[in-house]
């Protein structure tokens, strides 16, 4: 009994686990492209060509430090965000966490861009990527079954709306509503 629970227990812990994980890696590739976009509008390219140069002065191991750089500095603001949160400003605090981590996440892709040849020259960095890979595939193989009963349960929600409201589901249905309202009051006196 106490190790079946456990093992719910645990099958729970792992499937959060993957769940935010996957959730992270899912932002980040809806963000990167974002950014990367925003990124080709500055015009940049000079600055870009003399870190690149400096770069590849530099060796591989210094690389790594020059890489998380934009990200550790906004550590120190993004946790003055969360203290002006728990001081009662919520917009302030939320606005100044998410320009932060904008900007954080905004360095790290110039940055990854200019330095991932240089950090592909270390060994164990190529050994975290792949590992990366890897637990990227994980967390998709045991986040899948909920996903295929999330779809099953999506299309049955979308074939019962339909039943009840037509075409269109809900909004359809309500747009008709309306239709037929503003038909009548026009016709009203």
């Amino acid at each position: 009994m106490a190790f079946a629970m456990t093992r719910r227990f645990a099958k729970a812990f792992w499937f959060l686990l993957a769940l935010l994980f996957l959730i992270e890696a899912w932002l980040w590739d809806l963000v990167q492209p974002l950014i990367a976009r925003f990124v080709r509008l500055i015009p940049y390219e000079a600055f870009k060509a003399a870190l690149a140069r400096g770069i590849a002065k530099l060796p591989a191991a210094l690389v790594i430090f020059v890489f998380v750089l934009p990200d550790a500095l906004s550590y120190p603001i993004q946790f003055f965000a969360l203290w002006i949160v728990a001081e009662g400003a919520v917009i302030s605090g939320t606005v100044l966490f998410v320009i932060a981590k904008a900007f954080g996440l905004i360095g790290t892709l110039i940055l990854f861009e200019v330095c991932h040849e240089k950090l592909e020259e270390l060994a164990w960095y190529r050994w975290v990527a792949a590992q990366f890979t890897k637990a990227r595939a994980w967390a998709r193989h045991q986040v899948e079954p909920a996903l295929v009963q999330l779809r099953h349960f999506r299309a049955q929600i979308e074939r019962e709306l339909t039943r009840r409201f037509g075409r269109g589901g809900v909004f359809a249905h309500m747009r008709r509503l309306r239709a037929r309202l503003m038909r009548k009051a026009q016709k009203s006196p």
